[in-house]
């Protein structure tokens, strides 16, 4: 039995929501691989990112330790 008639009938016994993560994981093995390399027409996104925060006065590492202890 060839894997694509293995595949169609192991597809037939799946639910839909089996079904529904199947297709989704189908339609994503399609989609062209941009997702491991981040890019913009500047560059690569960490390039512009460290660009912005080059702006901001004092410490990024600080404000979330501040943020983190008000939940606390």
């Amino acid at each position: 039995m060839k894997i694509k008639e293995q595949a169609i009938k192991e597809l037939e016994s799946l639910g839909p929501s089996e079904m529904m993560k199947i297709y989704e994981m189908i339609i994503s093995l399609k989609s062209p691989q941009k997702k491991h390399k981040a890019k913009t027409k500047g560059g690569p996104v960490y390039i512009k990112v460290r660009n912005i925060l080059k702006q901001c006065k004092g410490s990024l590492s600080d404000d979330i330790l501040l943020l983190r202890e008000d939940r606390i």
